[in-house]
């Protein structure tokens, strides 16, 4: 949301697109969208729209939205779903600002058209490496790890680095 409201100058109607509202880990995110956003007055939360979790449903769950709240200028998105399909974004390029969580490959395609500004890549693939270091500390070296939380931070993907981030997913990806 913070990033969100950059893009918006502070002000502005915000959507927020959420998956199952049960999920404890979504329930946060929203909550912190939520949160954040009270630091900036000029912004307004229309509402919290949850889908089930299928690219399919989450764009048209957008689409929907979109059609019945014209006024919305920007998508907090906590999770990518609608950008794993192509032309999920009806709206023209750079008229609604969106954030979202996640730079998976499908997803880069939105940052070169201009439809979203920023995507907060999590480091998905420290999460193996990390669960092990922590096992092997715990086990062999009798060490608990310094945080139960220990998260990477979000690396912000955005039009202009966005190829050189995609050259990353080469090195991931099994061939």
């Amino acid at each position: 949301m913070e990033e969100l409201a950059k893009l918006m100058n502070g002000k502005g109607v915000v959507a927020i697109l959420a998956g199952n509202q049960n999920a404890p880990n979504l329930q946060k995110r929203v909550q912190g969208v939520k949160n954040v956003a009270k630091k900036f007055p000029g912004i307004k939360i229309r509402d919290t729209f949850y889908h089930k979790e299928t690219p399919q449903d989450a764009a048209a769950k957008v689409e929907q939205v979109m059609q019945a709240n014209p006024d919305i200028t920007g998508w907090a998105m906590i999770g990518g779903w609608p950008l794993f399909t192509d032309n999920a974004l009806k709206w023209a390029p750079g008229t609604v600002k969106c954030v979202s969580v996640d730079a998976l490959p499908p997803e880069l395609q939105y940052l070169r058209s201009g439809h979203v500004q920023l995507l907060l890549a999590q480091q998905v693939y420290e999460w193996g490496h990390r669960s092990i270091e922590h096992l092997f500390n715990k086990v062999a070296l009798k060490k608990n790890p310094a945080s139960v939380k220990d998260v990477s931070p979000l690396i912000p993907v955005t039009k202009a680095n966005v190829d050189e981030f995609a050259k990353n997913w080469e090195k991931w990806l099994p061939k």
